[in-house]
């Protein structure tokens, strides 16, 4: 019993303190790479009428249109729409609220709301026209960037977020994030497959979800340092209800 050792809460503070300082880093690194992407494609290839990247994107998907590829391309599009998003995060932010998650809930909300009012602040913003000759009718407005891959990052983000806040294992956590990011690049290549957007509008709106959501996380983390993966209340229901969901049930940074 004379040899056991207990956790110092200086030694704890401190590491604390240097967890957040390498996710700070990580998170600032992610928001100014994604910042210089996006300022080298609007002031280096979108200006130009033809450029490479967009050119060589049509031309590889020419030779696979089809009838059967143009009905696939256009029920994966369907996931970047209002008509799918709404209800998937309204759904997301009922269970976060269900579990007493209320900051998780808020920042998702901040998240999703700030980043569509961001779309519709970009398009008229550049004044990029769409390509010529679509596959599917209804596409209007403006091209850059695109705003079924913004919202399909978004979504696809925020729920690779919450799954590694969950007590699944590493291995599931990487399964599951590694088809979340091919339905997001799925949704962004249909827009450039049907003739909608082109591969730098994708890319844009890849570039912009990713600055977004790492600002958006680092606010809330400033603002709430310690609390920000606390439930806002415990009792025995909750701990029985949301045993193996989220890890920092009784964490308390």
């Amino acid at each position: 019993m004379a040899n056991e050792s207990f956790p110092n809460p200086s030694e704890k503070k401190i590491s604390f303190k240097k967890g957040l300082a390498i996710e700070f880093v990580i998170l600032f690194s992610l928001i100014f790479i994604s910042i210089l992407f996006f300022y080298s494609l609007i002031h280096s290839v979108i200006p130009e009428k033809q450029n490479v990247i967009d050119s060589e994107a049509f031309r590889y998907f020419h030779p696979l249109i089809s009838d059967n590829h143009t009905r696939f391309a256009s029920f994966i599009t369907f996931f970047g729409t209002g008509t799918f998003l709404i209800p998937s995060y309204v759904f997301i932010l009922f269970y976060l609220i269900r579990l007493n998650y209320h900051k998780y809930a808020l920042m998702v909300l901040t998240m999703v709301l700030s980043s569509l009012f961001l779309g519709w602040l970009l398009k008229p913003t550049f004044h990029r026209l769409r390509p010529p000759y679509p596959l599917v009718s209804g596409a209007g407005g403006y091209s850059f960037p695109s705003g079924h891959a913004l919202g399909g990052f978004i979504f696809t983000g925020v729920l690779i977020y919450l799954i590694w806040k969950t007590r699944k294992s590493i291995h599931l956590k990487c399964i599951f994030s590694f088809l979340l990011v091919t339905f997001g690049i799925l949704i962004a290549l249909s827009r450039v497959y049907l003739h909608v957007h082109y591969a730098t509008d994708v890319a844009g709106s890849f570039f912009v979800a990713l600055a977004w959501l790492s600002l958006t996380y680092l606010i809330f983390r400033m603002i709430y340092h310690r609390s920000l993966h606390e439930k806002k209340e415990q009792s025995s229901s909750d701990s029985d209800m949301t045993a193996g969901n989220f890890q920092f049930l009784n964490r308390a940074d």
